[in-house]
């Protein structure tokens, strides 16, 4: 197995990218800590897993609460007993989605929540607090989901552009400053991801691909860049979007997990 002796906290896992994610890497030996804001979700997550054979718990997590984040932290690490792989992927979605204007039309209160959401929370808190242990392990992989909305510009959405490319740069301050105590960091540009099967149909205009986006398409990225097979990788941005930024197309925000 790829990930045998891993211990991960896959943030916003309660459904889509997160939870295929959570699922494929306890699959493949990793002990996983499920984590998002609805617990009866997780909880169903996390039986499945261990129905699998797989080593998974629970914990509730919200990312725009730091007490929130270095609790699921210190969970993971206490229940598994170390934490060698971080996967932050949950994101404000339905502030998202519920705010799409343009740029002087923004309150701060709306700027401030997608930005504590996209940026603060899932990198700056997520990290401040799970490096120590990762230094702990001898070292780990920070695996950063964030969107081609950042590398492309896209109208309407200038909050969450904003903090998924304070994501991709935060990633390579990571990979610099902590390289020497064995922390690899890097990002996966996410493009549009068909959550629901039954949204699936014809892929979006602008991709070079016969098929939508499906979440297993980002979790084998992420299952690479936690495996010790990417262990010369780091401080990249992994591009995994089916050619929309080649198409130079990014029509619709990337369906990110709370």
């Amino acid at each position: 197995m790829r990930l045998d002796g891993k211990v991960a906290l896959v943030s916003g896992s309660t459904r889509g990218i997160g939870r295929t994610v959570a699922e494929v890497f306890a699959a493949e030996g990793a002990k996983v800590m499920v984590s998002g804001r609805t617990v009866e979700k997780g909880e169903k997550i996390v039986q499945r897993i261990r129905d699998a054979g797989g080593d998974a718990d629970f914990v509730r997590l919200d990312v725009s609460d730091e007490t929130s984040v270095k609790a699921a932290i210190d969970a993971t690490v206490d229940r598994f007993g170390s934490l060698t792989t971080l996967v932050n992927n949950a994101a404000p979605t339905e502030h998202i989605s519920q705010t799409i204007k343009r740029l002087h039309e923004w309150t701060n209160e709306e700027w401030e929540r997608i930005l504590v959401g996209t940026l603060t929370g899932p990198m700056f808190w997520s990290c401040k607090h799970a490096i120590p242990h990762l230094i702990a392990a001898g070292g780990g992989s920070i695996i950063n989901c964030s969107s081609g909305v950042a590398v492309r510009g896209i109208s309407g959405h200038a909050a969450y552009a904003a903090g998924k490319g304070g994501m991709n740069s935060l990633s390579r301050s990571i990979a610099t400053e902590y390289w020497r105590e064995g922390i690899r960091c890097n990002t996966i540009i996410v493009g549009r991801i068909i959550i629901n099967s039954k949204d699936a149909g014809p892929p979006p205009v602008g991709l070079l691909s016969h098929r939508p986006g499906l979440p297993s398409d980002i979790t084998y990225a992420a299952l690479w860049l936690a495996a010790d097979e990417s262990a010369f990788v780091t401080g990249s941005e992994v591009t995994v979007d089916g050619g929309q930024s080649v198409v130079g197309r990014y029509d619709e925000v990337t369906q990110t997990e709370t």
